[in-house]
């Protein structure tokens, strides 16, 4: 627009219906193999991972305590899940549109709570043999 010498909206929507669309059109339209819409309705697996598809995902890898550190958060996975998890395990976390996130090993959904802090380390106790077990 700026090389037609258009500096104003009004002139610009007149190029844009007058000029560059029917030349766009000309140059790159193509004509549809089938006549009317080739939408399709989707199906129920499909509507059951609607929210799968329109999610945000990151990788992250199980750490060795079961943990997974995302965004700043620390989530734990639960004793019970629906699939084996292995610590270094490379696990999927999606951020749905409503914001929940949701962590998927083998397109299975893992159990977790959110921790408020890091996990803190833990320290090995010495192990302290008295005599009496020396004997």
């Amino acid at each position: 627009m700026r090389l037609a010498g258009i500096n104003d909206p009004i002139d610009g929507n007149t190029f844009l219906k007058e000029i560059f669309i029917p030349k766009f059109n000309k140059q790159f339209g193509v004509i549809p193999a089938k006549e009317g819409s080739v939408h399709k309705l989707l199906t129920k697996e499909e509507k059951q991972q609607i929210n799968h598809i329109f999610s945000l995902h990151e990788t992250r890898r199980v750490n060795n305590d079961f943990t997974i550190q995302f965004k700043n958060n620390w989530y734990q996975l639960t004793e019970i899940q629906p699939t084996t998890v292995y610590p270094v395990s490379l696990v999927r976390v999606e951020t749905w549109l409503d914001g929940s996130i949701h962590i998927v090993l083998k397109e299975q959904e893992l159990a977790y709570r959110l921790l408020p802090e890091k996990p803190k380390k833990r320290t090995k106790q010495p192990l302290i043999l008295t005599t009496h077990q020396l004997n």
